[in-house]
């Protein structure tokens, strides 16, 4: 029994190695839309609304699929699901770098890509590590591996804004669809697996027998989905509006991907920490603390207009990580704890989808309010609210447990 132990965490710890190297590479390259972004407003000259579009409908597709891809990964596992997913993902990109118009990017970046990052999404690969572990194990677990994200920033943001300056947007989305083919592919067909029986809390048969009656007329259900939306739009609306805020207020463009990814880095340190918090005192703590840190962000944001400072920079990107560092993990963490005997991949592709929804429609509405009415002003406040409202979901939804 002792050497079965022995062996079942030693996969489970590869398990969340390869999951972490897997998401670095997969939001590293999603994360850095922000870089192309810029480019498509400052010198293809679409509007806020048009570019920030091209991210909302990737995020749409991603919501819807991501509920699918946890359900096939219920029943399939992770080696064919996460196949499929990589091979639309580089095909999406490739299709990218074709593109001659903004309706060119909706289709091969909005739909063909976001199909792809949905089925290898946070939900979905939370659900591959939620199996190995325990409860106890899982708020470190996630923050581990969800730690990819940030470092995935810290190289992918700086690399695509080389890349773009070299040789333009097109050929910076040849590279990265290279990358997801010979990198990315043979890592997560290869190196991931489903939990063996014994290690997983949920039958192999749970997701057919799910009473979906019971679970759409639970309170706590439609919290935590709440709390899904309102996780990761406000983040979002950040991530994909920051640069072309810094630039509209003259912080030059290297300055801005720079603490880009300088938050990226930070952000790997708060997933972890703020995991081992999530374990030790509680998942509600925990997403607490990442909430003031997006407070706080929106906070500096506003203090760059008047003070032309280094600090505001750096303390912006420390905010930005302490409150993405608590994000997506914890609340698939919380789902995974609540609901795991509706199905991992069932409960946590919900929760991703409906993250990329939040996802979709935050950056939108900011850059529609911005083109609207000439200022960020009216989506700050948007992504305070978001911010607001997620934790009075969330909290409800952690009381639930106790």
């Amino acid at each position: 029994m002792t050497r079965l132990a022995d062996d079942s965490h030693h996969d489970a710890a590869r398990i969340v190695i390869v999951c972490f190297l897997s998401v670095f590479i997969i939001f590293g390259i999603r994360l850095s839309f922000s870089v192309f972004f810029a480019e498509f407003v400052l010198v293809e000259g679409w509007s806020n609304e048009a570019a920030a579009a091209i991210f909302s409908l990737n995020m749409l597709v991603f919501a819807g699929t991501a509920p699918l891809a946890g359900i096939a990964l219920d029943r399939w596992g992770p080696r064919p699901v996460f196949g499929l997913g990589v091979c639309l993902m580089a095909g999406g990109l490739w299709l990218s770098s074709r593109a001659t118009s903004l309706n060119d990017l909706l289709l091969s970046y909005g739909v063909i890509e976001g199909v792809g990052l949905g089925i290898t999404g946070l939900g979905p690969v939370a659900s591959v590590v939620a199996g190995w572990t325990t409860p106890a194990q899982r708020g470190r677990a996630l923050g581990i591996a969800f730690a990819g994200t940030g470092l995935g920033s810290l190289l992918f943001v700086p690399l695509a804004n080389l890349l773009i300056d070299s040789f333009g947007w097109r050929d910076a989305y040849s590279v990265l669809s290279l990358v997801c083919l010979l990198i990315l592919l043979p890592l997560m067909v290869i190196g991931l697996r489903r939990p063996p029986q014994a290690l997983s809390p949920q039958s192999h048969s749970s997701a057919a027998r799910l009473n979906w009656r019971a679970l759409l007329r639970n309170p706590v259900f439609w919290a935590l989905m709440i709390a899904a939306v309102m996780t990761m739009g406000p983040v979002r609306s950040l991530t994909v509006h920051q640069i072309a805020y810094m630039e509209s207020i003259g912080i030059e463009r290297v300055a801005a991907a720079n603490v880009v990814g300088l938050a990226g880095l930070l952000t790997s340190g708060f997933f972890v920490g703020l995991g081992w918090v999530s374990d030790r005192f509680g998942r509600a703590t925990a997403y607490s603390i990442g909430a003031a840190g997006l407070f706080g962000a929106v906070g500096m944001l506003v203090l760059m207009r008047a003070v032309d400072t280094p600090l505001a920079l750096i303390l912006y990107a420390l905010l930005f990580a302490m409150g993405e560092g608590a994000r997506s993990s914890q609340t698939t963490a919380l789902a995974s704890d609540v609901f795991q005997r509706q199905g991992l991949g069932l409960i946590n592709g919900l929760v991703g989808g409906l993250g990329g929804l939040g996802a979709a429609l935050g950056p939108w509405l900011v850059g529609r309010l911005r083109d609207e009415s000439g200022s960020y002003d009216g989506g700050l406040l948007v992504v305070v609210a978001m911010v607001g409202l997620s934790v009075i979901a969330y909290s409800f939804v952690a009381r639930s447990r106790t």
